[in-house]
Parts: structure tokens; sequence; C-alpha cells
């Protein structure tokens, strides 16, 4: 048996020019959650994150929690979707959404919604069903490079973790906003794969963050 650890990034920027890096507290977070796989006795043979630099920033906490000099591996596959992308294409988006979490969320499903029916595929860089193909080719990848008894830590994002989890309980898009919708910064999904197929132990884990410090964005 082999164990895949999902861990989502660190706490972004929401609301300011630059999404894509960790705050001061999602660089925390990500030693934190590495200082918690390390007192598991946690010894990745691997860790993959992401191209975006949020991931790519947590991965380096993690490593410094762990207190380990392990290569990253880059797979593009984990990357996340275009959240900005989906609600920009709505014509009556609430303009607070760019500085109120709150309010982007419910208008990033409403554009979700819309993304996966497959009606308007023509106004997006990267369909739902090329998302949900490339997340699935990257776990498969991941789980299909380890050997019995090795461990792999993944660095993603909300959605992408979150279509793995549905994918594993045969889910489809309501599964999937569900789980999207409450993944917590940093927290840790649990994946097992062996002779038995691939299989989802638990999800969204964050008892290792101070709950003060728990966060979405």
């Amino acid at each position: 048996m082999s164990v895949l650890y999902l861990v989502r990034h660190g706490q972004a920027s929401f609301g300011t020019d630059d999404y894509d890096r960790l705050s001061d507290l999602g660089k925390e977070q990500s030693r934190i959650t590495g200082r918690f796989l390390a007192s598991q006795g946690l010894e990745p043979d691997r860790i993959i994150h992401g191209e975006m630099l949020r991931q790519r920033q947590t991965a380096e906490g993690l490593l410094a929690g762990l207190d380990r000099d392990t290569d990253a591996h880059v797979d593009a596959g984990w990357n996340e979707y275009a959240a900005w992308e989906l609600t920009g294409v709505l014509e009556d988006l609430d303009p607070r959404a760019q500085h109120d979490s709150k309010i982007f969320q419910r208008e990033l499903e409403r554009g979700a919604a819309r993304w996966a029916s497959g009606e308007h595929d023509e106004d997006y860089t990267e369909t739902y069903n090329q998302f949900t193909s490339r997340v699935d080719r990257a776990l498969d990848e991941a789980t299909g490079a380890m050997s019995s008894g090795q461990s792999t830590i993944v660095v993603s994002s909300a959605g992408a973790i979150a279509w793995t989890a549905a994918r594993l309980i045969g889910g489809g898009f309501d599964q999937w906003m569900a789980f999207n919708r409450v993944t917590i910064n940093t927290g840790i999904t649990k994946i097992i794969t062996g002779r038995g197929g691939t299989s989802l132990i638990s999800f969204n884990d964050h008892g290792h963050q101070d709950p003060k410090n728990a966060t979405y964005r």
C-alpha cells in the first residue's frame, strides 16, 4: 500500500493585485503543516506541486517544516482552474466579488455551473471536461509512480483536490462543488493506493492548524 497526501496551498492574497502568492499567514500555515507531518513520522519519497506560485511557496514551507532537502517535482496537472475567468464571463457579476470573499464564492459557484454545463465552452481557455481530465491524469501519474510502501505529498488547490475527492467517491459536479466550498488552506486529504485500487481515506483534515487561523482563500 502507498499513501498520497494532497495539501491545499496556504492562504493566498485575495483582494490584492496579485492573488497568486502566499500571505504571511499562508507561509506560516505551510511551515506548521510540514512540522505536523514530520511529527507523524512522515518521510515522503517525493513532493509534487503545480506551476502556480502559491503552490510552490507552500511546498517550500512544507519542506522547511519537514526539515527535508527533497527536490520538488512540478506537474501542471495540479494547477487550479481559472477562477477569475469563470466569474469574468458573467454579464451581471457583482463588482464587490473582487474584495468580498463571500460574494466571490457565490459568484464563483454561479460561474462554475455555467462552465460545467458545456454550453459555453468557447468562452473558456480550459473547459470543465478538460480540467477534470487533466486532474485525473495527474492523480493517476502520482499514484502510479509510487512503489509499495512509498508516500508522496502533492500541493495543489481547492478545485483540483475537491475534484480528486469527488472522483474517488463516484461523485460529479454537485459533490465537487460541495467539497470545493469547504476546502481549508493547508487542509490534508489522504489517499491510499494498492492492489485494491485507489481510495479516499480522509478529506480536508485541518486539525493541525489553530482554529483562529483557519482560512478559505
